[in-house]
């Protein structure tokens, strides 16, 4: 493997056949690595070599900032190791315990790293000239291909005729009608001149609290965007936690106007990115056109949690637009 060596790290057989030290935890392909200077964690990459190298420019962009883990690059100085026809991220471990957003302190962690990351990235898409194509986010192109999905996925639905069918078909066209609402009401905002590299992924998981502080270290969802992307992602999971509750919308807004101020017109496009039903239409891809194989239970849960509160979401979709 020339440059990418692992074996100074004792990274075991199943990877690279220099030891059996392997710790696999937290999640699939996400492996704890002892050694003397301290445990690393090396992840495999789903994302191709351009990519990995656009997310290996920002991590060593962010070093020091607290927000990310240090990224450890290979003896080719690449960004990542290619093992075995994979690449791999291998980093410092970060110490802390996973982010729980029924706690207060930790949303407010999260959104005061949003801001961190928003305000530094900014500044790295101004002195970086990247490709950008590849991760930037287009939403009126992007959500039109959806909306198409869910064409598709209602046409398979009246064929197959069963109970989740029912259930999806009851729905389709509230959700299909706030879709199309939402891409008309994109293309009248323009596209802003704002862009950061937004992390896009925002679940729970996905930050580790360490003294208050939130830090991010999966970076392969990326994407650049307006900043509203990334809070209305963290701003939807708060709610379906809360079952799209009033009091857990003023408790984010209120919050992100402590931490990270509100703009000019954002409240607007806040709403019109919440519009588009995201969960609706990643559930019936997942079940009509990936085909899933996950069991009933798994899909009801999904269901109950991201479709079934239609009721809640609207009178929540109102009252933004009321703030507005």
């Amino acid at each position: 493997m020339g440059g990418d060596n692992l074996a100074e790290l004792r990274v075991p057989e199943v990877i690279s056949g220099l030891g059996d030290d392997l710790i696999e935890f937290k999640r699939p392909n996400v492996y704890l690595v002892t050694g003397p200077d301290g445990p690393k964690v090396l992840k495999e990459l789903r994302i191709g070599a351009e990519q990995a190298k656009l997310i290996g420019e920002l991590l060593t962009y962010l070093k020091g900032s607290g927000l990310t883990p240090e990224l450890i690059r290979p003896g080719s100085k690449r960004f990542y190791f290619w093992i075995k026809g994979a690449r791999y991220f291998l980093t410092r471990y970060l110490p802390g315990r996973v982010a729980d957003y029924y706690q207060l302190q930790d949303l407010q962690a999260a959104i005061r790293a949003m801001a961190s990351l928003h305000q530094l990235t900014g500044r790295f898409l101004a002195s970086h000239p990247l490709n950008r194509s590849i991760i930037k986010f287009d939403p009126a192109r992007i959500w039109r291909k959806r909306l198409r999905e869910m064409e598709i996925c209602r046409n398979r639905a009246i064929r197959l005729r069963n109970h989740w069918s029912r259930q999806y078909l009851h729905f389709w066209y509230h959700y299909w009608n706030q879709a199309l609402n939402a891409i008309e009401e994109i293309e009248t905002l323009g596209a802003g001149q704002t862009e950061v590299v937004c992390y896009h992924d925002w679940a729970y998981h996905n930050l580790i609290i360490n003294d208050h502080r939130a830090a991010l270290f999966d970076f392969d969802d990326m994407i650049v965007d307006h900043p509203v992307h990334d809070r209305v992602n963290l701003i939807s999971r708060y709610l379906r936690i809360h079952q799209w509750s009033r009091e857990a919308l003023f408790k984010a807004l209120w919050n992100f106007d402590r931490y990270y101020p509100w703009n000019l017109g954002e409240l607007r496009k806040l709403r019109v990115y919440l519009t588009f039903p995201y969960e609706f239409w990643i559930w019936g891809r997942q079940y009509f056109l990936e085909r899933q194989p996950w069991p009933e239970k798994y899909y009801q849960d999904q269901w109950d949690r991201k479709v079934a509160l239609f009721e809640q979401r609207i009178k929540i979709l109102k009252l933004i637009e009321f703030f507005e």
